[in-house]
């Protein structure tokens, strides 16, 4: 019998830009509190970045509706027990407020051509409309960091969360699926953000690129272990499960989710980029030397969490899909 996917490629996109935009958010924000203002630079490129993923996989998600115009009833309500419902308001609620902190972050010349009214009275006299006060932009940015952070690890966990909640499909039916998505989220905005880095490091100073650097990668090395923590326990959780759930398992033991699981997922996305960052990282770790700086490197490292993270997606929503056959036995 041929199985039909109800979710295709176009919802494991959606899933993988969302956790980007977070990802790239949640470490913008963290760089604005940050060295005293030595991440300053990384701050404004997260803040510049990170609107845009999550807003092309939405747009994609909304043609894969197959009614595209009907999109907006999912604000018409807010169901508290449908995570489905939560989610849309939460994205929406992170793509204005990641919107908003793009704003504060354009440079000065960008930044004047957005006008606001003074006053009420101002609000229909577009004419009286003022450029944004430089104190209310200083301001701003730490307001904006500040509450979009937990925001950012909202939208990061929902994508997980939004599999995780149907019962109906054992290979996603647990906790940890939300907390790994988490991670890998954080870990591809954080891969996301150094791509950029390095493709522009040329033009920008050397010994501030090598301090981004530091933090962005440390940063990764550490949720790259985490991830991998996850999804030993992973495994753990689902063999001592229902039968059903131990036998979701053969689909990335020896099944049809076997290579991009353990080849994209594993090899690709984890442990290549730990052993290159591990390199770069090992003489600080020693207090032998300053960190090793490779912009080669950086590309390759950034590019292989990027593609294990879709991969991540990619396993979990087909193969929760093709569980769902599966018998749900207690054991």
């Amino acid at each position: 019998m041929t199985q039909q996917m109800e979710w295709g490629l176009l919802v494991v996109i959606y899933l993988y830009t969302a956790g980007i935009s977070a990802g790239l958010f949640a470490i913008s924000g963290l760089a604005t509190y940050l060295g005293g203002g030595r991440y300053r630079r990384l701050a404004r490129l997260g803040a510049l970045l990170a609107p845009w993923p999550i807003m092309l996989g939405l747009a994609m998600l909304v043609f894969d509706l197959g009614r595209p115009l009907h999109f907006w009833l999912l604000f018409t309500t807010l169901q508290y027990t449908s995570p489905m419902s939560i989610g849309s308001w939460l994205l929406t609620l992170f793509v204005v407020i990641a919107l908003a902190y793009l704003v504060v972050w354009l440079p000065r010349p960008l930044r004047n051509l957005v006008r606001l009214p003074a006053t009420w009275s101002d609000l229909t006299a577009l004419r009286r409309w003022q450029p944004l006060d430089e104190r209310l932009v200083r301001r701003g940015r730490g307001v904006l960091a500040a509450v979009g952070f937990p925001i950012a690890l909202g939208v990061g966990m929902y994508t997980g969360v939004l599999l995780g909640a149907i019962p109906a499909r054992p290979f996603w039916n647990t906790p940890m699926v939300a907390q790994l998505f988490l991670f890998s989220a954080l870990s591809t905005g954080v891969a996301f953000l150094l791509l950029v880095a390095a493709l522009i490091g040329r033009w920008v100073d050397r010994e501030a690129l090598r301090h981004e650097r530091h933090l962005l990668i440390s940063v990764d090395a550490v949720l790259i272990v985490l991830e991998i923590f996850l999804i030993i326990p992973f495994f753990l959780h689902q063999s001592l499960n229902t039968w059903s759930a131990a036998a979701s398992l053969q689909l990335v033991l020896g099944g049809p989710y076997t290579a991009p699981f353990w080849g994209g997922v594993i090899v690709v996305g984890l442990l290549a980029p730990l052993a290159i960052e591990g390199y770069e990282l090992f003489p600080l770790i020693l207090k032998e030397g300053a960190l090793k700086y490779s912009r080669l490197l950086g590309i390759i490292s950034s590019l292989l969490v990027l593609v294990g993270g879709f991969f991540l997606r990619y396993v979990f929503v087909y193969a929760g899909q093709a569980s769902h056959l599966l018998p749900v036995i207690a054991r």
